[in-house]
């Protein structure tokens, strides 16, 4: 009844997963050798996102953190490790609580602190996916995912985005004080957590609710007594500063760099108010849609695929990086899908995803006269079509058991491709 891609068993999932993992490690090994990667040739390091937290993070521990929320002290921290540019990000947006989180690898000298940051926040995103999914072939389609090469190359905070939301979703379940601890760690960046209250209070998690405050109200303590209580003074004028910069910059800015709503519609030339009034349409229906999901008796996999592919989809500043996250929602679709069984379509589908931000990732590599991948906002395309396919399964095989589901399960022979 719900046929499937014969190409697609367990065992080839592995072998399609890993080998495209291999490309993407050669094509970094090769970037490294050139020195346009991490550090040049002489050692210093390249200009990133992952060059601005570092710096950041080194700055906060010698007592200069309050500097991080002053533009033109900022950037002179920067210039002084990387040299005078036009990249510099003149402001810090993050709260001071995300310092903490950065602080120990601050310690490192700079190339290993960006391979320790890398490592370490992957291991906990691909630890994650398979906590939802018990499935080896899923850390497999982690790796392979167009995504996680473009969160790896920057080595920025997309992976720990996707670790702390998976965490959050694997525990409510059961364990619903854990997971308010996971969610009250997420308010490091908190653009991603804003539908947790309304998921929350659907389910009438109380508990999670008040764990969650709780322990972003302790991140937010242990910080400024670590950093001083200014930071938190400063933190939302930047935070202001920030959204102005990257949301009501010049019409000819590369707007494709956003991954949302509101970058698709400005890319295509259209005015601030429009892309607004689209994002408030996008995030409005989200909201509804999440409580009556969350309310409604559906398996549990469908509400956490669905709140947590919405979470990418609701902020209007999420980049190609922060799709790393894409990895928690397929997580949760997959473990559906091999316990219940597929719907017709679906892996052809999930298959279309794949192969096309792949060749976006190839079409649109840095290269001369090519532009960087991720500055198209194809990412919210992908969202859309994935976050349509978790609320088809929802509606139509959402509910109860299914016997041949558990036929499906006990082959363990069906898995679904990232992206």
């Amino acid at each position: 009844m719900f046929p499937t891609l014969r190409f697609l068993t367990a065992s080839r999932l592995h072998l399609y997963g890993y080998a495209f993992a291999a490309v993407y490690a050669f094509f970094l090994l090769s970037v490294y050798n050139a020195g346009t990667w991490i550090v040049d040739t002489k050692g210093v390091p390249i200009y990133t996102d992952f060059a601005c937290a570092w710096i950041a993070a080194l700055g906060a521990i010698h007592g200069q953190a309050a500097s991080l929320y002053d533009p033109a002290k900022f950037v002179e921290m920067q210039a002084a490790l990387v040299g005078t540019s036009n990249e510099i990000y003149p402001n810090w947006p993050y709260p001071p609580t995300f310092v903490l989180i950065l602080a120990p690898f601050a310690v490192l000298p700079y190339l290993y602190a960006f391979v320790a940051w890398d490592t370490i926040t992957l291991l906990g995103c691909v630890t994650v996916v398979y906590a939802i999914t018990r499935r080896p072939a899923a850390i497999a389609l982690a790796l392979a995912c167009p995504f996680t090469a473009w969160n790896f190359l920057a080595a920025h905070n997309g992976f720990l985005t996707a670790s702390l939301l998976g965490a959050s979703l694997v525990f409510l379940e059961r364990q619903p004080v854990l997971a308010g601890v996971f969610i009250g760690c997420l308010t490091c960046k908190p653009q991603f957590g804003v539908l947790f209250p309304i998921a929350l209070v659907a389910a009438r998690q109380w508990r999670t609710i008040a764990s969650a405050g709780i322990t972003a109200l302790l991140l937010a303590a242990v910080s400024a007594a670590a950093f001083g209580t200014d930071v938190w003074a400063a933190f939302p004028r930047e935070l202001v500063a920030q959204a102005g910069l990257n949301l009501l910059a010049d019409p000819d800015s590369n707007w494709g760099y956003l991954q949302s709503t509101y970058g698709f519609i400005r890319s295509l030339r259209g005015g601030t108010a429009l892309a607004w009034l689209a994002q408030a349409a996008i995030a409005s229906a989200i909201a509804v849609m999440i409580w009556l999901v969350w309310r409604a008796e559906i398996r549990y996999s469908l509400k956490a695929a669905t709140l947590s592919c919405a979470a990418l989809m609701a902020t209007p500043y999420a980049f190609a990086y922060d799709l790393a996250a894409i990895a928690i929602p397929m997580a949760f679709l997959g473990r559906d899908q091999i316990s219940y069984g597929l719907l017709r379509g679906e892996q052809a589908i999930l298959v279309g995803l794949f192969g096309t931000a792949v060749a976006l990732l190839i079409i649109f590599g840095d290269r001369p006269g090519g532009v960087t991948f991720g500055s198209t906002p194809t990412g919210t395309l992908v969202t859309l079509l994935l976050l349509g396919l978790i609320l088809r399964r929802a509606l139509l095989h959402g509910r109860g058991d299914s016997q041949q589901g558990c036929a499906v399960a006990a082959r363990a022979s069906v898995a679904t491709p990232c992206g």
